[in-house]
């Protein structure tokens, strides 16, 4: 009998590019594929303002950075023209499926909390990509 994995991922949920110009990533999406891309939002707690585009079987999220600060323009500052930052997959509890990756070895960045019901596992327990784990909607 296997053992139950600490995580139960339940699909993916979108991609994640940081870009350094977001007007100009909304305009290359639009023009150059077609996309239909949401208003912009900020996530002042991510550092980010974001978009998501909408496909018929996943999503793609472009993020630029809120200020010098944030993850993402320290990402930016490695990977000049941007590029996938992280990829999300769905769990039905993320509070259970961090616990369990806590215990199981993996580093659990970014706790889940009441308004934000995700939580990142560390690259280097990933083989090196970053690892978003959002709660079933």
């Amino acid at each position: 009998m296997s053992e139950k994995p600490p995580i139960p991922a339940q699909g993916l949920d979108h991609v994640s590019i940081a870009v350094p110009d977001l007007e100009a990533a909304i305009r290359l999406y639009r023009e150059r594929f077609g996309c239909e891309v949401s208003k912009p939002s900020e996530n002042p707690r991510q550092g980010v303002r974001m978009v998501m585009i909408q496909l018929e079987n996943a999503r793609i999220e472009l993020m630029e950075p809120l200020g010098e600060d944030s993850p993402i323009a320290r990402f930016l500052e490695r990977n000049p023209s941007g590029g996938i930052h992280h990829f999300c997959l769905t769990t039905p509890d993320v509070d259970s499926a961090a616990a369990a990756a806590n215990k199981k070895g993996l580093r659990v960045l970014g706790e889940p909390t009441p308004d934000s019901r995700l939580f990142f596992i560390h690259p280097k327990d990933s083989m090196g990509t970053l690892i978003e784990i959002e709660e079933t909607h």
